[in-house]
Formats: structure tokens, sequence, C-alpha cells
């Protein structure tokens, strides 16, 4: 065997589901458990202004460098542009937390936990922390979710229906335009086009089938989806209100 020539090994190769996953997605978990944990003592405190603006600040500062980074050596249509939901995600969780406007804090929201959580769960990652993409990828989905925890666990932001209505409403325009671009270009943004196949598709998204039927499925688990989501909160205002007839 040519002695230049190595097998692949977990520094350089990441396989969703092995044991690298597992330790990744678990550090990161803790670290967003440690971190909400010790910020519950910020909630109308006076420093609790400059920390919301230091955690924003740097979560549009690291949404910059890394579009930039990403696009440093030429911009490729198909892959480059900040149009995946978690882009989108990493844009507006910083100005929700800026201007806690009701729709940018119910879009950060249901998308955090709805799909920023999916690269916990199946990332679309293909090399090991010996890249800067591996550590990237965890920082950038690890602080779309810090937001929206520092959010509901500081800011106190609690989702009812109206919330839920908007989030699919963004989505739903989001997903309008996109669509559009990807068959355009040829793309995958969304994982919600028919592109080529030199674009990798995930496992988990071939499994839905093949493209239009692909799109109709993931849209007609989106509402269902985000109703999991709200359903807790649901269920924490029905105990108020039981509570206190």
């Amino acid at each position: 065997m040519d002695a230049s020539v190595s097998e692949p090994d977990s520094l350089h190769v990441f396989t969703a589901f092995s044991a690298m996953h597992l330790v990744a997605a678990g550090v990161f978990v803790a670290l967003l458990v440690i971190g909400a944990w010790s910020a519950r003592h910020l909630r109308g405190s006076a420093r609790e202004p400059r920390d919301r603006w230091a955690l924003a600040i740097f979560a549009l500062a690291y949404w910059i460098a890394y579009n930039t980074w990403w696009n440093w050596n030429g911009l490729d249509l198909r892959t480059g542009l900040p149009l995946q939901a978690c882009d989108i995600s990493g844009l507006l969780a910083p100005f929700a937390l800026l201007t806690q406007n009701r729709t940018l804090r119910a879009t950060l929201y249901f998308w955090a936990f709805g799909f920023a959580t999916q690269a916990f769960i199946q990332p679309s990652l293909t090399v090991g922390p010996a890249y800067i993409l591996f550590w990237a990828f965890w920082i950038a989905h690890t602080l779309i979710l810090s937001c929206a925890l520092y959010d509901l666990v500081v800011l106190g932001f609690r989702p009812g229906w109206g919330d839920y209505g908007r989030a699919l409403l963004v989505g739903v325009i989001w997903a309008a335009a996109v669509v559009r671009i990807d068959l355009l270009l040829g793309a995958n943004y969304g994982f919600i086009g028919d592109p080529p196949p030199d674009i990798a598709m995930p496992p988990a998204v071939l499994a839905l089938g093949p493209w239009p039927q692909r799109l109709l499925v993931m849209a007609a688990l989106g509402g269902p989806g985000f109703l999991i989501l709200l359903a807790p909160w649901l269920a924490v205002r029905g105990r108020a209100r039981a509570s206190t007839t």
C-alpha cells in the first residue's frame, strides 16, 4: 500500500450517528444547557441588556464571518448563498433579541427548535474536527439555539397560537422564494429543490421521496412539527388557568 495514502479516520471524516457525532452533539448540547442555566439570574437584572447585546453582536459577527469564509474563494450560486433555514435563523436571531419584535421572536423559536436541532440529530456534515468547517458548523447551530434559549429563559418569551401562525407564514414565504431560486440555479437550499446528482442529499431527505413528492411531504410535516413545539406552552397555560379557577 502507498504510504502516502491513509485510511479515513474520525478526525478527518464525519459520519452521522457515529461516536464522533454523539460526542460532538453531546458536548454542544451540554454547553447549551450550562449556558441557559447560568443565564437564569440575568432576568430583570441591570446587566441583562449588556449581556443580550453582547450575545446578539457576537452572533451577528459570527454569521458575517462564517459566510465570508465560506465564499472566500469565490461565490458558487448553488451552495454559497445564505438561504438555508439555519442561515436565515442565524441572521434573524440577533435582531430578535435586540428588537424583541414578536414576528422575529416567533420565527426564531420555531425555526431554532424545529430546524437547527436537526443539525444535531442528522447533520449534513462530512468532515471531522481536523477541519475548520466541523467547528464552524457546530458553533453556528449552537449560536442559533443559544439565542432562542436566551429569549425563553431570560426574556421570558412564551409562544402562543399567534406566534405559531407568524412562524408558519414566514416559513411559507421563505419556501416559496427559495424553491424558485433552487429551480433556477439547480440548487438545493432548504433541501426543497430538485438538484442535479453532483449536489449531495442527506439520507433523511432522500427518504421523503423524489421531487416534487419530497416538497409536498416536507410541507405537510411543517405545520404538525411546529404544533409539537407549541404544545408544551399550551399545556402550561392550561394548567395555569385551571389552578386559578
